[in-house]
């Protein structure tokens, strides 16, 4: 996590050639759902979603979550 709030590519990634599928397998697995709600959580308070979708896939990445429990 940025300074600025976001999330960052760390700077030893940079130079390496699987950074963008390592990058994807993080996403992927149980902390990705973490970024995911994050960005739910910015499209709302910017205003690009509403209430109920907000809470729809919110509530979609709670079950996600408990799955991989």
């Amino acid at each position: 996590m940025g300074k600025d709030g976001l999330r960052h590519t760390p700077e030893d990634c940079f130079p390496c050639l699987h950074k963008t599928d390592c990058l994807r397998a993080a996403i992927r697995g149980k902390e990705g759902l973490k970024v995911h709600e994050e960005h739910i959580d910015r499209a709302y308070e910017s205003g690009r979603i509403g209430f109920m979708e907000r809470w729809s896939k919110k509530k979609d990445i709670h079950r996600r979550k408990k799955k991989c429990l």
